[in-house]
């Protein structure tokens, strides 16, 4: 017993110093997300303050395969232009131009965002709606600044509508059915979540569109970019070494980090884009691209002289075929945590990249030799065929004129197979686990979605944030901390131990712990707490359950504190503090309304 009662106090200790280390990795963003779930797994296991069967456990979790499942839906909604067709029709978006008001679009951004948002992910939903805004907002003359928080708050808002809304409900879920609690059913806490949306609605119809910024007009994206700080043009003379090689196969621009973007020849005849077995001519003008002390470097080994007579431009750059257009990495993109010269990004596709804006400030050095994060901005330069092969392969986000796909018989499978999962879950006849595992061997057998297309869809550093936090949140309970921190929340809430007042509180605590680290982190392990207050105040638990649901959903105020954020920062040209004054108010009014309607969705009975 002695033994037993030194472990338990010893367990406490390594479950804190692993929780406290990982928040300070979460918040620092010193290592990847999935990487400290890793590690957590491994510290528990190694100090046995979980057997590895408890500390594995969750990766194995219903919940897992749901996320991975949906993300196949979500692949097959894209494929099929399923969104694209929904959002442009319902935000009345034409190929003529929009048909309402900024006031309008603006609601209607939010309400449709949120709606389907529902049933696939958020972060899917804002990576689709992207071009269609940044399309719309240039037909409306309206900055894509006034266009892009909505989105992604709306997506946001969404997430609460339906369990399978974001992986943190589905998390949330697994922790409850792990405790022996009732898990989360599919539409519970629709209402609630109806409630918020439209309360967002409201708010970007009155104050929240006076907090929007409102960017002045755009510059040029050369401009935009400082294109010009980057890209030189220099003369091959007669004599160069230069003369009659490749475009491939020039020394030291490989070394350098250097591009070719364009040669300009004797009578103006531009070669834009050049492949390459392009060769290059006596007196050839070539537009080169890099860091600026890497051009320098390439002037004085080659002996090569800068043109200064000519300013590098954007008519510099493109043509009728050849086209500079901006892009964005989304989430799941194939290309994230990895460079452009790992993926032999300009060899697959034959696009230049000219520039990378990370947060907003364009970023010196190799391109080439960067890795990129959901959210960069890519200036990039290519042959309109080969960008609208990019553009199909959705590695990044396009920006620029859309065709509106039109709707068939891939959609109207995707669409059946996804209704049949939800039908099936919401009348009892499957778990909803298997109902999506289902759907998506549908999809595959369907030809809808092929199958390594399928694989390739499935975001799995979600998939192990949600394993290693599920595990975390084990380990949580298993030592009482969950008693500890609700007996803390009773005491701040004074002597009358209000249960409203500790709702409060425990929805307050969410959300901060949401900004900090992740919502998955924040809602599994907020949940014991609330289970155990509820517990100690002698209520049903059901509230205090979705105060930690709705609570996890509002990470308005950080452009990292959801990918949802992040991903709209390049595009909207947005600062920190931008989501800093527009999410703040947005949040404190969500808590207060939470903390109102909650008591009256699920009364705070004795048990």
């Amino acid at each position: 017993m002695p033994s037993e009662a030194l472990f338990y106090v010893d367990g406490q200790l390594v479950v804190l110093a692993t929780l406290a280390v990982s928040l300070l990795l979460f918040v620092t963003d010193t290592l990847r997300y999935d990487l400290v779930a890793v590690l957590v797994v491994l510290v528990l296991s190694a100090t046995r303050a979980l057997d590895p069967r408890e500390a594995f456990s969750g990766f194995a979790d219903p919940a897992v395969v749901l996320i991975a499942s949906m993300y196949v839906f979500g692949l097959a909604v894209q494929r099929w232009g399923l969104t694209e067709l929904l959002a442009t029709r319902l935000l009345g978006v034409t190929g003529e131009g929009v048909r309402v008001g900024e006031g309008s679009l603006t609601l209607r951004i939010t309400l449709v965002s949120g709606l389907l948002s529902s049933v696939l992910s958020n972060t899917g939903i804002v990576a689709t709606m992207i071009p269609v805004l940044s399309d719309a907002g240039r037909k409306l003359a309206v900055p894509v600044s006034r266009l892009l928080i909505p989105l992604a708050y709306g997506s946001l808002l969404g997430g609460l509508l339906t369990v399978v809304g974001t992986s943190t409900n589905v998390a949330i879920d697994g922790k409850l059915r792990e405790a022996g609690e009732r898990g989360l059913g599919l539409s519970e806490f629709t209402h609630l979540g109806l409630i918020l949306l439209g309360v967002g609605v409201l708010y970007f119809l009155g104050p929240g569109r006076w907090l929007l910024p409102k960017r002045s007009e755009r510059p040029s994206l050369t401009e935009h970019y400082d294109v010009p700080k980057f890209v030189t043009e220099v003369l091959v003379e007669p004599g160069s070494t230069l003369i009659h090689r490749s475009v491939s196969g020039l020394p030291n621009f490989e070394e350098l980090g250097l591009t070719v973007v364009g040669i300009v020849r004797e009578g103006g005849e531009r070669v834009l884009a050049p492949g390459p077995y392009n060769r290059i001519r006596s007196d050839d003008v070539l537009i080169i691209q890099g860091d600026p002390d890497a051009l320098v470097t390439l002037r004085d080994r080659l002996g090569l002289r800068q043109r200064t007579s000519v300013e590098v431009g954007g008519t510099r750059l493109q043509s009728d075929d050849v086209v500079l257009v901006e892009s964005v990495v989304p989430a799941g993109s194939p290309l994230l945590d990895k460079s452009l010269a790992e993926t032999s990004f300009r060899d697959r596709t034959g696009v230049n990249v000219l520039a990378i804006s990370h947060a907003g400030v364009v970023q010196p050095g190799k391109l080439a030799e960067r890795r990129l994060e959901i959210g960069d901005a890519l200036l990039l330069q290519g042959h309109s065929r080969d960008v609208e092969r990019l553009r199909e392969s959705r590695e990044l986000l396009v920006l620029g004129e859309l065709d509106p796909p039109k709707f068939g018989r891939g959609a109207v499978i995707t669409l059946s197979v996804l209704a049949g999962v939800l039908l099936s879950a919401a009348l009892g006849w499957l778990p909803l686990s298997v109902a999506a595992l289902g759907g998506a061997v549908a999809l595959v057998l369907t030809g809808c979605v092929r199958a390594h297309d399928a694989q390739r869809a499935v975001d799995y550093s979600v998939l192990i944030l949600v394993g290693g936090m599920l595990a975390l949140g084990t380990a949580f309970e298993k030592y009482g901390l969950g008693g500890e921190v609700a007996e803390r929340l009773l005491a701040l809430s004074g002597e009358a131990q209000s249960p409203r007042m500790v709702l409060g509180l425990l929805a307050a605590g969410t959300v901060l712990l949401t900004q900090l680290t992740t919502n998955v982190t924040a809602g599994v392990l907020m949940t014991p707490v609330a289970l155990q207050a509820a517990s100690q105040l002698g209520v049903d638990d059901r509230a205090f359950v979705m105060a930690v649901v709705a609570g996890a959903s509002l990470a308005f105020m950080s452009p990292v504190a959801h990918q949802a954020n992040t991903m709209v920062v390049g595009p909207g040209d947005y600062k920190f503090t931008d989501f800093l004054r527009v999410g703040t108010p947005l949040t404190l009014l969500m808590i207060a309304v939470v903390v109102t309607v909650l008591p009256w969705l699920w009364p705070l009975t004795p048990i």
